[in-house]
């Protein structure tokens, strides 16, 4: 007698669920496919018991909501799905670093007087953590007035002239990426 009692209780909750379900579905292709998802969960309460009560020596659980793994296997999964995590992590924060030196260098470029710029950023747990910068000043100024190149710039010049560059390069950083000036480092290379 418990063996009918289970199988109608059985039946009874996977018939609720599925009008429920069904209640909340649109009318649409995939309604034959949830009805027939259901045929076999209803299959399923009905033939679990029936064999049970007929086979006792054979144990024929189909309990699929029931996940059971030894600790071992547990442990192995959980490392595996750690060290996947990390290879992951990883990867993420190489990208976000090559596209964030892409970018800086990209928006320094920008500032009259910079030839060229390399960029090094370091990133911990998503934020800029440092930026470097190498940056080669253009080494030649044109004279408008009397069509002459001026091949070296004066000690003097230079140093006023990476001055500038450094102030501005420091304000577009700090002001675009919220970067505290003491974050910045820059190198010049060339250019006098």
């Amino acid at each position: 007698m418990s063996v009918l009692a289970d199988i109608v209780r059985n039946v009874l909750v996977i018939i609720i669920l599925a009008s429920f379900l069904e209640l909340l579905l649109p009318a649409g292709t995939i309604r034959p496919f949830v009805r027939f998802a259901i045929g076999l969960f209803v299959l399923i309460a009905v033939l679990n018991p029936v064999l049970g009560y007929f086979f006792h020596d054979n144990n024929f659980q189909l309990n699929w909501w029931e996940c059971k793994i030894d600790e071992e296997a547990a442990d192995s999964i959980a490392a595996r799905g750690q060290e996947i995590n990390e290879r992951m992590v990883d990867q993420n924060q190489q990208m976000l670093q090559e596209k964030l030196e892409g970018q800086v260098s990209a928006v320094i470029l920008l500032v009259p007087g910079i030839e060229e710029v390399h960029t090094e950023a370091e990133i911990k747990d998503g934020t800029i953590g440092r930026l470097r910068f190498t940056i080669y000043i253009e080494r030649t100024e044109a004279n408008e007035e009397s069509g002459e190149i001026k091949v070296f710039i004066d000690e003097e010049d230079s140093a006023e002239l990476k001055q500038q560059i450094e102030k501005k390069v420091n304000n577009v950083v700090s002001n675009m990426y919220g970067l505290e000036p003491e974050k910045i480092e820059i190198n010049f290379e060339g250019g006098g």
